[in-house]
């Protein structure tokens, strides 16, 4: 993404951020929301550099080590070169490679809280996620995505005790993943020879572990949760891998934090509502695709018997209306 149009999000983000701790912002943040969204114009198609298949050895050396229990360490150079391949096409390097390596190495404690914080100081910049972000669906999808997967084990393992996390790299991940969240559109789930992209699913995996960050500002979350709900309701391709039941765990999740949360969600979930009734009848693939990724969202959070009473009631009226 041009540096200059990502800057330009960024500074709404930031100002979006700044209002609602200030107390100055809340009934109209779905729409202002929903502008940063509006005005980011797509980029036509560049070439998208991956990274060659050139760490197969390594990558069974180390799953060789760890399922015989002798792997003890992996070094800054090991790490370098798995963080170099996050976003390859071959999942047997990508997925059942880098991200099951670093993974299994964090659970075993086999990485040193430093090791912990180059990693998220690699995965959070902006070449890795928002690269290739604002044209049409690409292969760069996998390195976003498979960074956001990571990052989320990253907060995981710093909850668990393994801490690396500095005020300064919280501030950035809020930052850096709520502009994230208005830029993703990639919904697509198993892609071909390539496997998972998931990019939906690993975002409900980071909105769950900054749900329960306690260092976070209320606004904070708030601001998170109004990102990923403006982007859902605006996205043209259809969510169909499992992303829907995802993000309502997140939802049932985040919503029984604060009844800051539950308000907010009812109040965006009856605005989106009132905005597909005053529209023309869907005539478009894209336009019905949103009226069936709302439906299946919906349908996801009714499976739920852990919502706040005001949501449940919502939903029990919302589907019946569905029909």
């Amino acid at each position: 993404m041009q540096a200059e149009k990502l800057a330009q999000v960024k500074a709404s983000v930031l100002k979006i951020r700044q209002e609602l701790r200030a107390g100055k912002l809340y009934q109209s943040l779905p729409q202002r929301m929903g502008a940063v969204i509006d005005q980011v114009t797509p980029t036509p198609a560049t070439t998208v550099n991956t990274p060659e298949d050139d760490i197969l050895d390594l990558v069974q050396e180390l799953r060789n080590g760890l399922d015989a229990g002798t792997l003890t360490e992996i070094t800054d150079q090991q790490l370098e070169q798995l963080l170099s391949h996050v976003g390859s096409l071959n999942p047997a390097i990508r997925d059942r490679g880098c991200y099951y390596l670093l993974n299994e190495a964090l659970q075993q404690q086999l990485l040193t809280a430093d090791q912990l914080g180059a990693i998220f100081d690699r995965l959070v910049q902006d070449d890795v996620l928002f690269a290739h972000i604002d044209e049409p669906a690409n292969d760069a999808v996998f390195q976003r995505s498979f960074a956001i997967l990571l990052l989320s084990v990253l907060l995981y393992a710093d909850h668990a005790g393994i801490t690396f996390m500095t005020s300064a790299r919280l501030q950035q991940l809020v930052s850096q993943f709520t502009v994230y969240l208005l830029l993703e559109a990639d919904t697509r789930g198993f892609v071909g020879d390539h496997g998972w992209a998931h990019a939906y699913t690993h975002i409900g995996n980071l909105l769950d572990e900054l749900a329960d960050e306690a260092q976070l500002a209320r606004a904070d979350k708030l601001l998170m949760l109004a990102a990923m709900l403006s982007r859902y309701q605006r996205l043209s391709t259809p969510l169909i891998f499992g992303e829907p039941e995802r993000l309502s765990t997140y939802l049932a999740l985040i919503t029984n934090k604060d009844e800051l949360y539950s308000d907010y969600m009812l109040m965006a979930l009856k605005g989106w509502h009132r905005a597909m009734v005053m529209q023309t009848a869907p005539s478009t693939e894209a336009a019905w695709t949103r009226v069936f990724n709302r439906n299946r969202l919906l349908e996801a959070m009714a499976l739920h018997d852990d919502f706040p009473t005001a949501v449940v009631d919502y939903l029990d009226d919302e589907l019946e209306f569905l029909g």
